[in-house]
């Protein structure tokens, strides 16, 4: 049976459209964030579990599972760092990977906030390097590179740095989150090196990207597991995986 790692309190801040209060995990270790409209749209029924500590209960399970003291986990699309925040309170140090620059400075506000090992890359991981439109959507984790497509609630567009992760000089992880709206495919290839040497576990949202994800990591040489359910993780739809290196036994 799946168990939430978060369990958490809600309070409104004195900030208007401000959200705030302690995030309580399992055993009674907290972590505070403080959110507002720059971060989230606090209509937005994400807004209500950030605060409540219940946000993808499958990507935090699945995080239980392969994070431990001295772990490094590459948080690749890390919106406002609650998965970061979780990573680096199960003893992970953590390179936050966020192009929205009020996502990465949410990310480094709530780094300071908890004292935990979090470092911020400003930018966007995808096959190629250097600049690229990125639109800021209402519902920030909705956020895209624009090369994936318009979205009908989009506020505006920034200019972004891009950068292919094997490049980026960061520490090797042992596990990878991966949640980037759709360039799932180009976050990975431009990771190939450190799929193949670093060999960490990889947690990804999929985006309509199931064959291309599954082949990539296939390729690699990576066992799948869909954490939302028994189906076929090519024919699932928009579920989290689960990926592990299959054991070389050469």
């Amino acid at each position: 049976m799946r168990t939430r790692l978060f369990r958490g309190l809600t309070r409104f801040g004195a900030q208007r459209g401000a959200l705030g209060g302690p995030i309580t995990i399992t055993g009674g270790i907290a972590v505070g964030m403080c959110l507002d409209a720059r971060h989230v749209s606090l209509a937005h029924p994400q807004a209500y579990e950030l605060v409540r500590g219940g946000v993808e209960p499958d990507v935090q399970e699945a995080l239980r599972r392969t994070v431990a003291d001295g772990a490094v986990m590459w948080d690749v699309g890390a919106n406002v760092g609650f998965m970061s925040l979780v990573a680096a309170r199960l003893g992970a140090r953590v390179h936050a990977i966020e192009p929205s620059p009020a996502g990465a400075a949410a990310v480094r506000a709530h780094a300071l906030l908890n004292g935990l090992p979090i470092e911020v890359l400003e930018a966007a991981a995808a096959d190629t390097a250097g600049r690229a439109d990125f639109l800021l959507v209402e519902e920030g984790s909705w956020s895209h590179l624009a090369d994936r497509g318009s979205h009908a609630l989009t506020e505006a567009t920034v200019e972004v740095d891009v950068v292919r992760l094997d490049d980026a000089g960061l520490s090797a992880p042992t596990v990878v989150k991966i949640d980037v709206e759709g360039s799932e495919g180009a976050v990975l290839r431009g990771m190939e090196r450190t799929l193949a040497e670093d060999r960490p576990a990889v947690i990804c949202e999929l985006h309509e990207t199931n064959e291309e994800v599954a082949d990539l990591l296939e390729a690699a040489g990576y066992a799948l597991e869909n954490l939302d359910g028994p189906e076929d993780i090519r024919e699932a739809g928009a579920v989290h995986l689960l990926a592990r290196p299959v054991r070389d036994e050469r």
